[in-house]
């Protein structure tokens, strides 16, 4: 279901960050350990939003050139994820390794938007065979090295669009924060479903909080898709919230009371909480 995010703080505690990742950081950038940590204490996501509205991207293009270029995305994403504010996405992470084990069916994972690597790397430690995507820049440069340090593999894939092109189906798909980056989110969740074999799993999470902290969530999309609105839509693809930030694709008459209970909210605002979730 939706997450908040309208009291997103710039800057979160990287408590739980840990010595492999300093590691990770340090043999990307040529700093010390020490002074990787100082910076992830006291990096504010302000730095990027200041870039942002530098920049004002306003194309698809332009924003994808963007992230192509900064390298403040490497610290503000290492921060958010040694956070405790990240906790929903973890539990999200645990409860589909643990329901959906890479042993059972759910081996091939398409990760899109997959930033620094991070949950690339949680999936990939434990057997599943993942497809990262994302714009080339520093973040997807910082994510191939953390594999290359970590020993491990991913299939990477540098992404020319802002709709995913999985290319093949796969039994899970990772999208955390990225639609409220996207000036088409809808298409895009569109092209992960469609990508999803029946009885698969999408993980993900479309941050529609108006945040002013960052102005790379576009307004477009928090306009359209705040509150329950996005988890509606999802709903309408066929989609079915299983347990925290997990849904399932169904199939057969599941699938067509998911979109049946789309189309009546469409034609009188009315969502049918106890059909489904």
């Amino acid at each position: 279901m939706p997450v908040k995010t309208s009291d997103i703080p710039a800057r979160f505690d990287p408590q739980y960050i840990t010595e492999d990742d300093l590691a990770d950081l340090s043999s990307f950038t040529g700093m010390t350990a020490d002074d990787c940590l100082e910076r992830l204490r006291d990096y504010s996501s302000n730095e990027l939003a200041d870039a942002w509205r530098g920049k004002n991207p306003s194309s698809p293009s332009e924003i994808m050139e963007f992230y192509r270029s900064t390298d403040s995305y490497v610290w503000e994403l290492m921060q958010w994820h040694a956070s405790a504010a990240r906790a929903p996405y973890w539990d999200a992470l645990y409860s589909f390794v643990d329901y959906h084990p890479s042993s059972s069916g759910f081996r091939c994972v398409f990760d899109f938007g997959c930033g620094i690597g991070t949950d690339a790397l949680f999936l990939a430690e434990r057997g599943y065979e993942v497809t990262a995507v994302d714009v080339d820049g520093p973040a997807l440069e910082f994510a191939r090295h953390r594999f290359a340090q970590r020993g491990l593999h991913a299939q990477f894939v540098e992404s020319t669009s802002e709709i995913p092109e999985p290319g093949q189906l796969f039994d899970a798909a990772v999208c955390f924060d990225v639609f409220e980056h996207l000036s088409d989110p809808l298409t895009a969740a569109q092209a992960l479903v469609d990508g999803l074999r029946p009885g698969g799993i999408l993980l993900q999470q479309g941050a529609f909080g108006d945040d002013e902290v960052r102005p790379c969530h576009l307004k477009t999309g928090i306009e359209r898709f705040s509150g329950l609105r996005w988890h509606i839509h999802l709903a309408g693809m066929g989609m079915k919230h299983e347990n925290s930030l997990n849904y399932l694709k169904c199939a057969g008459l599941r699938r067509w009371l998911q979109r049946g209970r789309y189309g009546l909210w469409r034609a009188t605002g009315l969502w049918l909480i106890k059909a489904g979730n």
